[in-house]
C-alpha cells in the first residue's frame, strides 16, 4: 500500500469518528488533526518514516489545507511546531515530521502515552516564519489495549 493511500484510508477512518475539534478554520486555511495508533501504520511505513510501531505510542496528524469555491481542498506547506502536555503539567515539544506526497502534505509526530491518560495539544502552523501561528489547542483521552 502506498503512503498516499494509507494517508486517504486513515483520513476516512478520521471521518467516521469525527468530532468538531478536527478541524478548525483560520480565515482562508482549514488546520486539520487527528491522532492515532502507531500501531495502525504497517510495519514498511512505519520503517519508511521511522515511526515505532507500540501500544505505548501514537503518532499526530496535522494537515493544512485552502480551499477555493468550488474547488477541491489544496494541501498548504506550513510550519508546524507543538507541544504534548501531561495532567503533570510536564511539557514535551513534538518534532514533526513532513510527509510530502506532492498534491498532500502532511506533519507527523510521534509521542508517547499510557494507559487511561489526557494528553493536552498544542500545534502551531504557519505559512512562513514571519506570519503569525495558526494555533490549535486540544486534548485527547488514552487507552492502551491490554
Amino acid at each position: 500500500m502506498s503512503v498516499k493511500k494509507l494517508w486517504t484510508v486513515l483520513w476516512l477512518l478520521w471521518g467516521s469518528h469525527a468530532v468538531a475539534d478536527q478541524v478548525q478554520s483560520f480565515g482562508a486555511y482549514q488546520v486539520h488533526y487527528n491522532t492515532f495508533e502507531s500501531a495502525f501504520l504497517t510495519p514498511d511505513i512505519a520503517n519508511q518514516y521511522g515511526f515505532t510501531r507500540s501500544k505505548g505510542q501514537a503518532l499526530l496528524n496535522v494537515a493544512v489545507t485552502t480551499q477555493a469555491a468550488g474547488q477541491l481542498p489544496q494541501s498548504q506547506r506550513m510550519i508546524v511546531t507543538g507541544t504534548v502536555t501531561n495532567l503533570l503539567g510536564q511539557i514535551v515539544p513534538l518534532s514533526f515530521k513532513t510527509i510530502d506526497e506532492g498534491d498532500a502534505v502532511y506533519y507527523i509526530a510521534a509521542f508517547t502515552k499510557t494507559d487511561d491518560e489526557i494528553l493536552k495539544f498544542q500545534v502551531h502552523a504557519r505559512p512562513n516564519a514571519n506570519a503569525a501561528p495558526m494555533t490549535v489547542n486540544f486534548q485527547r483521552h488514552f487507552y492502551v489495549d491490554k
